[in-house]
């Protein structure tokens, strides 16, 4: 090749490559990293992933920031996050199902399923708990919502709690009046109150009220005991058959992310997780480590759309 051709080559390459720069763990990220967040200020999802930031800030090596978009279930927060720009820099944490739950009870304008999946890690189940001065065991609640219509609270329509909560009382025959709050602080705070007979929520959201005594565990819905909460009986060991759906939490990009962006996320995920000091926050808080990379995630959600479509009846009651 002619010498001036092969310079001529080599001015054109770095033009393109100024034009259009590669996006790999070098070069990415270079400013602050915003994850929208599903639900309010103080809730289960919030709560889970502020402390989870400092770890990933460590290998990220930027800044990482909160939105919390808590309105209409998480409905507004999805649609604001269909439409972002897939440069990296805005991501979308939250429980799933829920957000596939939405696309079938509402109106919405985004998929799931269209989202790119990164990360996801933590695993949680669903428990039936009421104020302290209530029902001393589940045999006894179970009598009296036979003899009257209990009321149960939820942190919002169509989340895992809400058809977690759906799948239970069906299965036990059980006439219940469901009030959905927006986050899992207010559902507890009208507990407290005893403006509701009963809460279903994550196994992991306000341990330390269970601790303090301040709220009372009767069930856990899985097959298996919790290991953070081994005193705590599941259906089975009641006699009760009742299907288990825990709630999953991760991360997400928007569609069409490419997938060196992913790659530099799901590794710096990886290794924030194995973080001592995360594991030992993540035990404090009762919290199941279940790591999930972006093609397991993804087909985590595929495999939920049959799933939601089951109880889709119950859902519209």
């Amino acid at each position: 090749m002619p010498r001036r051709m092969f310079i001529f080559l080599i001015m054109v390459s770095a033009s393109l490559l100024l034009i259009c720069p590669p996006i790999n763990g070098a070069d990415f990220p270079k400013k602050p990293v915003k994850i929208i967040v599903t639900a309010g200020a103080g809730g289960g999802e919030d709560t889970e992933l502020r402390g989870f930031i400092p770890f990933l800030q460590k290998q990220l090596g930027v800044s990482v920031s909160i939105e919390n978009i808590a309105s209409a279930g998480g409905k507004i927060a999805c649609e604001k996050f269909q439409k972002t720009v897939p440069d990296g820099y805005t991501l979308l944490y939250t429980t799933f199902p829920k957000t596939i739950v939405l696309e079938y009870i509402s109106k919405v304008n985004f998929r799931t399923k269209d989202f790119t999946p990164i990360f996801a890690w933590t695993w949680s189940n669903q428990m039936l708990v009421v104020h302290a001065d209530a029902w001393k065991n589940f045999n006894d609640f179970v009598s009296a919502a036979k003899a009257k219509t209990l009321v149960g609270g939820v942190t919002g329509r169509g989340s895992t709690t809400h058809v977690a909560g759906l799948l239970a009382m069906d299965a036990l025959g059980l006439k219940v009046n469901w009030v959905p709050y927006e986050g899992s602080g207010e559902t507890l705070a009208s507990l407290a109150g005893k403006h509701i007979d009963f809460v279903v929520y994550l196994a992991s959201t306000h341990a330390g009220l269970i601790e303090a005594g301040m709220i009372r565990p009767l069930i856990l819905f899985n097959d298996k005991r919790d290991p953070n909460f081994p005193d705590i009986p599941t259906p089975k060991d009641l006699g009760f058959n009742v299907p288990a759906l825990p709630g999953i939490r991760g991360i997400v990009a928007p569609p069409n992310t490419p997938a060196s962006i992913v790659n530099v996320f799901e590794q710096a995920c990886t290794k924030a997780i194995k973080e001592p000091k995360y594991i030992e926050w993540a035990n404090n808080r009762k919290i199941v480590i279940l790591p999930l990379n972006a093609p397991e995630f993804g087909q985590m959600v595929n495999d939920a759309y049959p799933k939601v479509e089951k109880i889709l009846p119950m859902l519209k009651e």
